[in-house]
């Protein structure tokens, strides 16, 4: 094997672990694209700041849809627990780092298929589904060899079954742990301590989202792989395992040992989503390897992909879809496919409008349109116009604010117009020449509709289109939206929407000392 699992860990100092966690892992990458962690991380790392406060720090709570169309529940830290989180992990680095080293050493390749790491394309240390087959190999053609079964199993509700106590355990052992329980300074009790309070002081869950709680998650999944490996051949994603066995009867052992390493730290199998398989079978979800076949003579006989083409190409990933329980990651497959060909303007239209048409009924390809549509389809900005609207008031009603707060980031991006929800979208825009668009009342944002929903980064998304829209009326009714909400004691609980929408003088402590400093966590194309 070439590059183990620690070489990775290794390549990573305490000091760039803590830079590119606190600036580019705070905010889940599922969330609209207008956050920046820059400032954040030169007003912590500024000779003059006092450490942030030992107390609880609660979270935002976000709900992000699934490719299966169910929600997932994903957090935001407050920036005080996240830094100081990160910088506990930091100042004991070289202890997990033996940890990692300790816990791999018998592996004959790296199980853990995706972890923190330094990355060529970004600066961030995590990625979900990052892979690199040159340095990580590819292991599950060998570990299949001479098997015939494979056994997929998945940990039931992963991160929010996770008991901080279990990371002391982990990291030097049960009864060593429960010794020395009491005694606050040691290092592993500091990352249990850390984590508890950057998630309101909650033992029980670790957020989905901020990429700290992928080193604290591998500090236990690496001390159940150092079990396994000692038999079993596997890879792991995350929580999702799959192993290669030659018989049935090994096969229901693997389970047997699986759930027993398990339940030592808290933890169980997702018995809904384990299966035993008979090889042969693809190594890939089948359904990849019949689009790859579909598009196997794009390009082939003209160096373009035409509109016939690419209406038999969607037709039959729709049909995929139907055929595997509405699986809206085909669609997000055939899209990332489709970049590396060229287009007819024809073809990019029928694309365009049928990929909008799947996104009223799947609100998981809502967030997907802008990197796989608009761009490269070259949508025009009255279009983009008409589709933020309709996502907009499909999906207002029914409380996906997910999907909503996309319409407004498309919106505020292309400089469009979201419409009051009973105003037809067919009618004749321009006013008249002596009328003055803002004392047009029926075309006024309805601001009211979203402080109501009182969803976080939907209200965000709102102060960000208003200021892009010049919007006063609306934002004064945020900017009062926002103080209620901190007379209410739910700064913590919303506060990317309520910092960036007070002033300096609306703020108090840590906050205020921030505001001061100029910090921002939006990209500066979003701050006004």
């Amino acid at each position: 094997m070439g590059k183990t699992y620690s070489d990775f860990m290794q390549e990573i100092s305490g000091e760039e672990l803590y830079d590119r966690l606190v600036q580019y892992g705070l905010f889940s990458e599922k969330l609209p694209p207008v956050f920046d962690g820059a400032s954040f991380l030169a007003f912590c790392k500024s000779p003059e700041r006092s450490n942030f406060a030992d107390k609880w720090y609660d979270y935002v709570g976000y709900d992000s849809m699934r490719n299966i169309n169910t929600p997932r529940a994903i957090g935001i830290p407050t920036p005080m627990g996240h830094e100081r989180l990160c910088n506990c992990l930091k100042e004991n680095w070289g202890e997990i780092q033996e940890h990692f080293r300790n816990t791999t050493a018998n592996q004959k390749h790296i199980v853990s298929r995706i972890h923190i790491r330094k990355m060529r394309d970004t600066e961030a240390l995590f990625q979900m589904n990052y892979k690199n087959w040159r340095v990580d190999g590819a292991p599950i053609p060998d570990i299949a060899l001479g098997k015939r079964f494979m056994v997929s199993a998945d940990i039931s509700q992963c991160f929010p079954s996770i008991y901080t106590h279990v990371l002391p355990w982990a990291l030097v052992g049960k009864t060593f742990a429960k010794q020395n329980s009491s005694k606050g300074d040691e290092w592993f009790n500091q990352i249990d301590h850390w984590a508890q309070r950057s998630k309101n002081g909650e033992t029980h869950g670790i957020l989905i989202g901020p990429h700290t709680s992928s080193v604290l998650s591998e500090i236990i999944l690496c001390r159940i792989d150092e079990k396994l490996c000692e038999k079993w051949e596997y890879i792991r994603n995350i929580d999702d395992f799959c192993c290669y066995v030659k018989t049935r009867e090994e096969a229901d052992a693997f389970l047997v040992a699986l759930n027993s390493c398990l339940k030592k730290y808290g933890l169980a199998l997702n018995h809904k989503k384990t299966e035993i398989l008979e090889l042969p079978i693809s190594i890939g979800d089948q359904w990849i390897h019949q689009i790859q076949s579909h598009a196997l003579y794009f390009e082939k006989f003209h160096p373009y992909v035409d509109y016939r083409e690419i209406q038999a190409f969607l037709d039959f990933c729709i049909e995929l879809m139907a055929q595997n329980r509405e699986n809206a990651s085909i669609l997000l497959y055939a899209l990332k496919l489709l970049q590396g060909y060229t287009l007819t303007n024809s073809a990019k239209q029928y694309l365009t409008k049928t990929v909008m048409s799947l996104a009223l009924i799947y609100p998981y390809i809502v967030p997907l349109l802008d990197q796989y549509v608009f761009e490269p389809c070259a949508v025009s900005q009255a279009d983009v116009e008409t589709y933020a609207n309709l996502i907009y008031r499909t999906y207002l009603p029914k409380n996906y604010f997910e999907a909503c707060s996309y319409a407004l980031f498309y919106a505020a991006k292309y400089d469009a117009k979201i419409f009051p929800l009973d105003q037809d979208l067919e009618i004749d825009r321009k006013p008249a020449l002596d009328q003055d668009p803002a004392s047009d009342r029926n075309q006024a944002f309805d601001c009211k509709s979203i402080v109501e929903k009182n969803d976080c980064i939907l209200s965000l998304m709102a102060l960000i289109y208003c200021r892009k829209r010049k919007d006063k009326d609306a934002l004064k009714e945020l900017r009062d939206h926002a103080k209620q909400l901190k007379e209410n004691g739910e700064l913590e609980q919303q506060w990317p929407f309520v910092y960036e929408c007070l002033t300096v003088g609306n703020l108090a402590d840590d906050w205020k000392k921030m505001k001061q400093k100029n910090v921002s966590f939006l990209k500066a194309e979003y701050r006004s």
